[in-house]
């Protein structure tokens, strides 16, 4: 029985899903596609990390024109956020997202090919334009096709996998680079993206009704699914207004300085390792990727936590925002005494264990969003995560200006590596402190009524 095709953003409740009996088999290929898409973004994006320094002694650059390297890319990330969600809203997920897949892919082979900075700024800022669509179009897929009390674990598993492709990058880069060229590693990592993208189009549907292995038992409005054409907006409130709803406010304003503490794993860190420790290129890839290895057991952890707390207690505050909260004040802790540490391995070692923490937080974060965003997920996911690239805009190279003060010598800064270290924990201790004052109730802001959307949602 087909139906015509839908709005991605157009929805069932998430409950209802099982009246249209999805095969278990298809959800857990579903959820393996956005992983790998997730793993593969990350392939494309972290590879630079590890060959800054390689990068820069080709171009003749320095830490802080690597700084505004990462920057630009943050921008172009931050800038499309809402529209690469728009985008998913009107095409559809499973056109979406292979198009932004194959983007980044073409442009990751454009940034193997600049030889000075204008240019790798230039490729960097499309690069971020293009995997700007990935995080708020994984939102709708998971608000399409998985209920509400799997939100949780599924998002775990997505932040999973954008950690697994991060860990596999350095490792991977770091090999690679002691056979290869950077430039032939870029090319062959943009391979990745464009197999994905067919793969996905393919096996994918924007909406699970559309899938020929879906048996839909009921007509579409009696299930409760709104068309692109017979949605009625008139009790939704404007997006102005609950963007700016108290919980969706504080949800955004953890969003940089959480962002900014991960960065550093992804920026800075193999460089601190390498100049700080003494290590070598491929030394440093390897330690890099244990703290991205913390973030992946984390976020398997937190999954289940989630899901936990919340079977067990009812509350979503206390399941979603109140578990960040903790982990982050404990990430905080961790990473400050490794600050004193002397050793690069027992820097290491503290830095993973207060990675761990901060991967349980992620899917609290993920699940956060989805219930508060409700049919409008894509678009509440998209503007956290493009607040969130504030940290790669300002916070980047303003950690560039610091790193370079840190190794040139001659300042008050000199050697003084345990103030990156410190910074970094005090992007943390913000973005604990956001936590606490996100409330999260069991009516999404997006589906409240105008006169209610202004209004806490407190839970007993």
């Amino acid at each position: 029985m087909s139906h015509p095709p839908t709005s991605a953003g157009a929805t069932n409740s998430p409950d209802d899903s099982e009246r249209t009996r999805i095969p278990l088999g298809l959800r857990i290929v579903v959820l393996l596609l956005v992983a790998l898409a997730s793993s593969s973004a990350y392939l494309t994006r972290h590879c630079l990390a590890v060959a800054s320094t390689t990068i820069q002694a080709e171009l003749n650059l320095n830490s802080e024109d690597m700084g505004w390297v990462f920057s630009v890319f943050a921008l172009g990330y931050l800038v499309f956020q809402i529209p690469g969600g728009v985008i998913g809203l009107r095409i559809g997920t499973r056109n979406a997202l292979p198009l932004f897949s194959v983007l980044w892919s073409a442009i990751t082979v454009w940034t193997s090919f600049v030889f000075s900075l204008v240019p790798l700024l230039m490729s960097r800022f499309a690069f971020g334009l293009s995997q700007a669509g990935l995080v708020p179009n994984t939102a709708q897929v998971i608000k399409d096709w998985f209920p509400s009390r799997l939100h949780g674990s599924v998002s775990a598993m997505i932040g999973v996998a954008m950690s697994v492709g991060g860990m596999a990058t350095f490792w991977i880069t770091g090999e690679l680079m002691e056979k290869m060229h950077w430039r032939s590693v870029f090319q062959v990592y943009s391979l990745v993206g464009v197999a994905w993208a067919i793969l996905f189009w393919l096996v994918f549907r924007t909406r699970p009704e559309q899938h020929p292995r879906v048996v839909v038992t009921n007509k579409p409005e009696e299930l409760g699914v709104e068309s692109a054409t017979t949605a009625s907006p008139v009790d939704s409130p404007p997006i102005w207004r609950f963007l700016t709803h108290s919980a969706i406010l504080w949800m955004c304003i953890q969003a940089p300085f959480r962002a900014a503490g991960y960065n550093l794993f992804v920026t800075y860190f193999p460089e601190f390792l390498e100049r700080g420790h003494g290590l070598s290129v491929k030394e440093s890839a390897f330690y890099s990727a244990w703290p991205l290895g913390g973030v992946i057991i984390g976020g398997l952890i937190g999954g289940v936590l989630i899901d936990v707390i919340q079977k067990t207690t009812g509350n979503r505050t206390l399941s979603r925002s109140g578990l960040a909260c903790v982990s982050l004040v404990l990430t905080t802790v961790l990473t400050v005494c490794s600050a004193f540490a002397s050793d690069h391995l027992t820097v290491v070692v503290l830095i993973t264990l207060g990675s761990t923490f901060s991967g349980i937080a992620s899917p609290a974060v993920w699940a956060g969003l989805i219930d508060l965003g409700g049919k409008s997920a894509a678009i509440v996911s998209g503007t956290s995560n493009m607040i969130g690239c504030f940290a790669g805009v300002v916070f980047t190279p303003l950690v560039g200006m610091l790193v370079d003060k840190i190794k040139d010598g001659g300042t008050m800064w000199d050697g003084r590596w345990d103030m990156l270290i410190l910074l970094h924990a005090g992007f943390y201790a913000v973005a604990a402190i956001a936590f606490s004052f996100v409330r999260i109730g069991d009516t999404p802001v997006t589906e409240m009524t105008p006169a209610t959307v202004g209004l806490e949602e407190v839970e007993p």
